[in-house]
């Protein structure tokens, strides 16, 4: 009984956790030629679609019932991971057709780096790659869902 009980109040916890407190935002995703993923901070990320540079503070790819797979971060480091909206961020990870992959990341606006709280955003999305071969002609499709 304690078991259900600890699982069902973590349950509680982790959805007001991501209700309440952390709003995740929606990265873009459109595949390249190569059948890789492009994430990217999408271009209406600023009000006046301004290209904005952003400082990249951690990357995570997790596998839905496996867990993380690659993680990169760069809070502590003394090398910077700036890009501007709608450029693809670099996953040194190398991604598999039909498996559900989570894609997050954690962005400030550049020049904040002294609070890092007042720009902080949490980007999440699920992706999963389908490759489908109809008369003899691979057709690549991108499946995500928020």
């Amino acid at each position: 009984m304690n078991k259900n009980l600890f699982r069902i109040s973590s349950l509680i916890l982790l959805v007001i956790l991501m209700n309440g407190c952390i709003r995740g935002y929606t990265p873009d995703i459109v595949l390249k030629k190569d059948g890789q993923p492009c994430i990217s901070i999408p271009p209406d990320e600023d009000f006046f679609r301004r290209q904005k540079e952003f400082n990249i503070l951690g990357l995570d790819i997790f596998q839905t019932g496996v867990g993380e797979l690659w993680s990169r971060h760069y809070l502590d480091s003394k090398d910077h991971y700036y890009i501007k909206n709608q450029q693809c961020l670099y996953f040194n990870y190398k991604f598999q057709t039909n498996i559900l992959y989570d894609i997050g990341f954690f962005s400030t606006e550049k020049g904040d780096e002294e609070n890092r709280k007042s720009t902080k955003k949490v980007w999440m999305r699920y992706m999963r790659i389908i490759k489908k071969i109809r008369w003899n002609v691979a057709i690549i499709i991108r499946r995500t869902g928020t």
